[in-house]
């Protein structure tokens, strides 16, 4: 019966934008044209960048593993995780489910392969940067990843944790660190669900990995996608 199960609440307010965008950008006519969908907001997950650098996954995965047993019971046919962090954990997740689990890392490398671009710059946590999760596919896929200086990492990480904290979604600081690194050969991954949320000015070179897992996911759940990425 139900399409697509999603793994949310991390955070809560990117769960509802993830939401919002597979409304909109499913190309349906009437309320039965919708993808059937179960979101588990699983706000109480244990912190995905703690887990990273303290090396700590045990509860967070063995929370992952319950939220997919539930998702199994009910007979979705497949899963979206919109929290770029929580993949650094892809391959646990995938041992512990026969469900098709959409990679959001790894297809948004391959739509940025698909465009011909040859350089990212990838804005996210300190565990997704920390982990190199977005260069381990990059590197197979022939694309060179921009570093951040260490300052402007702990910018990012300061501003995604001010939306967590706050829900304030002033852009201007992180437009001045996107304006440095992306360019016409260099475009900017984002990469954290919290900075999906910001306003990013259009001229900017830049694609966002949550809308590569939204396309996917009306995709894979067997729907239309009424708008297609940014070229």
């Amino acid at each position: 019966m139900y399409k697509l199960g999603v793994i949310g609440g991390m955070g809560p307010l990117a769960t509802v934008k993830f939401y919002d965008k597979i409304v909109l950008n499913t190309e349906a006519y009437n309320d039965n044209e919708h993808i059937d969908l179960i979101v588990l907001n699983h706000s109480t997950m244990p912190d995905r960048t703690k887990c990273i650098i303290e090396n700590k996954d045990t509860e967070f995965l063995n929370e992952i593993k319950k939220d997919l047993e539930i998702l199994e019971r009910i007979g979705i046919d497949v899963v979206a995780i919109p929290c770029n962090t929580s993949h650094y954990f892809y391959d646990e997740f995938k041992n512990f489910t026969n469900l098709k689990i959409i990679n959001m890392i790894e297809e948004t490398i391959l739509e940025i392969k698909r465009r011909g671009i040859k350089k990212v710059a990838v804005f996210g946590t300190l565990g997704t940067l920390n982990s190199k999760v977005y260069n381990k596919y990059a590197k197979e896929n022939g694309i060179e990843v921009k570093e951040l200086s260490l300052e402007d990492k702990k910018t990012v990480m300061d501003i995604i944790y001010k939306i967590k904290e706050t829900n304030n979604l002033e852009s201007k600081d992180f437009v001045e660190i996107l304006n440095r690194y992306c360019n016409d050969k260099t475009i900017g991954i984002i990469a954290c669900t919290e900075l999906s949320l910001l306003d990013i000015p259009e001229n900017l070179n830049t694609i966002d990995a949550l809308d590569v897992l939204v396309n996917k996911s009306i995709e894979y759940s067997g729907a239309k996608i009424k708008n297609k990425y940014k070229n």
